[in-house]
């Protein structure tokens, strides 16, 4: 298991032509993964999305608002898969991903590097913010903010128990 203090979960996408990026302060992260067996086993992550952070105030604001997040009503997002599938020099976890109330699915690609007493795990995926219904009113075009946006991490799992 991981959280915000064993690695960063960050996302970028294209706000007015620019890329900016960001970054989600507090998550939680369970892996229970045997290569061996990679149908079995599972991988949920819970973000407190409040706790996004993209060096822009104003910005931060109207993302945790009613026509982004909803922090107020929808406080965490959410990913579980259930399975895994090999993918080139690292794997695949086909799942399902939670925000603002609408699941989608949504792969993430992952490498693990097993280490002393702990493991690295980097990975990545890709969503339509559009999908998830983050962007509503004058958001809800691409004009100002694009569709795609692209999320990346880096953790540190811990052995539990």
């Amino acid at each position: 298991q991981a959280d915000q203090s064993d690695g960063r979960l960050e996302f970028s996408a294209v706000q007015a032509g620019a890329k900016f990026t960001g970054s989600f302060t507090r998550f939680r992260v369970a892996l229970d993964f045997d290569p061996a067996h990679p149908d079995r086993g599972q991988l949920d992550v819970t973000v407190d999305v409040g706790s996004l952070d993209s060096a822009d105030s104003e910005r931060d604001e109207i993302l945790r608002g009613p026509d982004f997040f909803k922090v107020a009503e929808h406080p965490q997002a959410v990913f579980h898969a259930r399975r895994f599938e090999r993918a080139g020099d690292g794997w695949r976890a086909p799942g399902d991903l939670t925000i603002r109330g609408v699941t989608r699915p949504v792969p993430v690609t992952f490498t693990l590097a097993p280490g002393a007493g702990a493991s690295a795990m980097k990975g990545s995926a890709s969503l339509r913010r559009l999908a998830f219904g983050l962007g509503q009113g004058e958001w809800a075009s691409t004009e100002w903010v694009g569709d795609e946006v692209d999320i990346r991490f880096e953790l540190r799992l811990q052995p539990v128990g």
